[in-house]
């Protein structure tokens, strides 16, 4: 590819043509065409979106990325865009997520004496850097610190980190490891660094933070020799290892003047002999251009597996770095062997590949159905590694960051992701087993769970966010209906099928909104639907506007109570219209804002589609184009919110494609309106091929056809499967 093409491809386009003309990664970079070069990982690392821009492979335990000081809630995933002050890079990261936590072994190359280097407030060194000195592409990042006088260039197998360094100059270059680093988010308990000979360092740290028990271990390799001096916090230690709440090792390889320092750093969540076992089974002697090639190329399948025929250059980037930011959760936890640490704080011996960061509250939406389509293949991995959560505590996870479970957001979302699989014939798991697991999230004596039994609903003087609970504990409960249903367990279908319809006690009909009622059936009072007090109020990150449509298993159900589809359209329509204008405490959260409409997160994910249901889809594609549009941007700052580990990504990919899982269960994506002429879905030995007349002007569908067959509101999991060709006919008058 010409260093043009890669000057377009970023998006900032003055940064980025200085980016490549001080890169000494070309060579690498030259092989970043096709597919790979639509995806720009810096996207979303500003603003709200709280991306990463360093290296990982799809699903990979380890993202190797820059971080910077933590200045505030946008430095989560240890980096934002808005910072020039690097302080090394950590092997451990989350995307998109509204909590920081990980940034675990961090990794610093630098010149100089490290007792006399300047500090942080903190203890720590740092350098600054400009965005003109960094690149960042699919399994590969490189930066160049010209203070240290150092090229750093990272990429990344499943579960080991390689840093190739390229020092100049005379002084000696040297490598600090801080297991003390991330206390911001993530403090350490305990850490331990061994220097098991000149070329290998091993070690692990325990922390503690939103993950209240996390083990990290790890083992590093160098191709040259090094001197070592081990510090506790910034103190001086003789000898080759240390045990302490604080360790750190600087390493000293002398002057090594253009000759490339590499060095390979394994994890495991289990043991440092699973770590060096992962080392040998991922790397095994490979050098660095050998492992950012095989991640170019796993990158390239995974991707491939959408083709995208179009001439808008600018929309593919926006969709195959979406795409790039769906595939990097849920995440293996465990090692080659399969040994995996567990959520009852043990290592298991598992017969899968486990994974951990499910998200659910945020990606039971349309992330976990897009993997159904991607990536079939692991599903059944994913379904077993939540069920094996559940064997070990008891539940379902909720919100599982590496096997803790950190109850940070409402529902039990779990049950439509394994419900979904079971249905389409992903997982081979008894059913009768899920239903198991389900019921017990259902049946759980808290967070209002005992008393939506109870009452019907959640009342809101004796819970908060008593209004959003009710909504997703009757979604929840109609996955479990549905599956108990296929089961042929007819009376506990019926039970949850009737626990399923308690959206239908918080509908004022008066207001048009879900609204809160205490325990003796009164409505709630005082009554503002643009009113918010983040984790106060009966709402769950939003207000009654954004949650008011959120019936995705019956919308039908939900139209009847408006009275009519005119009634129910005319809502949809102030929804969008209305004054963006919010009283109380706003979450961060919400934002995105069209109307009261709130994009950046994720109730209302659903919302546009669901004029699909009313005598005016136009409108509904109108409102998914302008989302599109204003929500997606090709540049650091271009996500509307939180990434939320790929949800907010998915939701556009979705989209673009021209369909969306309304029900993210039952099977069915709702139709939209495409953004590309075409697209083909390479679905193993199936093609599903989706066809539009995307040209100006022709903005409205006039009708859809399935293998020349005209549909109606949706297209099956199984149609989409089964391969064939999806026509959009498009024209430039209403239908």
């Amino acid at each position: 590819m010409k260093r043009i093409s890669l000057c377009i491809l970023l998006s900032m386009s003055v940064v980025a043509c200085a980016n490549q003309a001080n890169h000494t990664s070309t060579q690498y970079a030259q092989k970043h065409d096709g597919v790979l070069e639509y995806v720009d990982p810096m996207i979303g690392t500003g603003g709200h979106g709280h991306t990463f821009p360093g290296a990982v492979v799809p699903f990979g335990m380890v993202q190797l990325s820059p971080d910077n000081p933590s200045k505030g809630w946008d430095w989560t995933s240890g980096y934002h865009y808005s910072d020039d002050t690097l302080l090394g890079f950590s092997h451990t990261h989350l995307s998109g997520t509204g909590v920081g936590d990980l940034l675990d072994i961090l990794f610093m190359p630098f010149r100089g004496d490290y007792a006399k280097r300047e500090k942080d407030e903190k203890g720590r060194i740092y350098t600054s850097y400009s965005h003109a000195d960094e690149e960042a592409l699919p399994g590969y990042y490189s930066l160049r610190l010209n203070d240290e006088k150092v090229t750093a260039e990272l990429t990344a197998t499943t579960r080991t980190g390689a840093h190739k360094y390229t020092f100049s100059g005379e002084e000696n270059a040297k490598v600090l490891i801080d297991l003390e680093y991330a206390q911001n988010f993530d403090k350490p308990v305990m850490t331990f660094i061994r220097v098991d000979d000149e070329h290998t360092i091993s070690g692990y740290r325990l922390s503690t933070g939103w993950a209240k028990k996390q083990p990290i271990y790890f083992t590093a390799t160098f191709n040259q020799a090094f001197s070592h001096q081990l510090y506790q916090s910034n103190t001086p230690v003789k000898g080759d290892q240390l045990t302490a709440e604080s360790t750190k090792v600087v390493l000293d390889f002398g002057n090594i003047d253009n000759t490339a320092l590499e060095v390979n750093v394994a994890l495991s969540y289990t043991s440092i002999e699973n770590a060096r076992l992962n080392l040998e089974h991922e790397v095994n002697g490979a050098d660095f251009n050998t492992l950012a090639r095989k991640a170019s190329k796993l990158w390239r399948e995974q991707l491939e597996k959408f083709a995208i025929h179009d001439d808008n250059e600018t929309d593919k980037r926006k969709f195959y770095t979406a795409l790039y930011h769906s595939f990097l959760a849920p995440q293996h936890i465990g090692d080659v062997d399969n040994k995996a640490y567990g959520a009852d704080g043990s290592v298991h011996q598992e017969s899968f590949e486990r994974y951990s960061l499910f998200s659910l509250w945020d990606t039971f939406r349309a992330l976990h159905p897009l993997l159904t389509i991607s990536n079939p293949e692991r599903v059944d991995g994913m379904v077993k590694s939540m069920l094996s959560f559940y064997e070990e505590t008891g539940l379902l996870p909720s919100w599982d960051l590496m096997s803790n479970e950190t109850d940070v957001m409402i529902g039990y979302h779990a049950v439509p992701v394994i419900v979904d699989a079971y249905l389409k014939g992903l997982t081979n798991v008894d059913g009768e087993l899920l239903l198991e697991a389900s019921i017990a999230s259902a049946t759980q004596d808290r967070f209002g769970i005992d008393l939506f039994e109870q009452y019907g609903y959640v009342p809101s003087e004796l819970e908060v966010e008593a209004v959003s609970k009710t909504l997703e504990y009757a979604y929840d409960d109609w996955a479990i209906a549905t599956l108990a249903a296929k089961l042929g367990k007819n009376e506990i279908a019926q039970r949850y099928f009737k626990r399923s319809n308690a959206y239908k006690t918080l509908f004022d009909k008066s207001t048009g909104f879900m609204r809160g009622k205490t325990a003796q059936g009164d409505w709630v009072t005082p009554f503002n639907p643009t009113y918010v007090e983040h984790r106060k109020t009966d709402y769950t990150e939003a207000n009654a506007w954004q949650y008011s449509f959120f019936v995705p298993h019956d919308v039908n159900g939900l139209i009847e109570l408006y009275g009519s589809k005119q009634a129910f359209t005319s809502k949809l329509d102030t929804l969008f219209s209305t004054s963006s204008d919010m009283q109380g405490d706003v979450s961060p959260d919400i934002s995105g804002l069209i109307g009261q409409y709130a994009h950046g997160n994720e109730p209302v994910h659903h919302v546009a589609y669901l004029y699909a249901w009313t005598d005016t889809p136009h409108k509904g594609e109108e409102r998914i184009k302008e989302i599109r549009d204003t929500m997606y941007l090709a540049q650091p700052d271009g996500l509307a919110g939180n990434d939320d580990v790929g949800q907010m990504s998915a939701w556009y990919v979705f989209s673009a494609l021209g369909f969306y899982p309304v029900n993210p269960a039952n099977g069915e994506f709702v139709l939209g309106t495409p953004e590309f002429e075409q697209v083909d879905l390479n679905l193993g030995g199936n093609t599903f091929t989706i066809k539009a007349d995307t040209q100006a002007g022709n903005d409205y569908v006039q009708q859809v056809t399935l293998n020349g067959e005209k549909v109606g509101r949706s297209v099956s999991y199984k149609q989409i499967m089964a391969g064939g060709e999806l026509v959009f006919e498009m024209g430039d008058t209403l239908p």
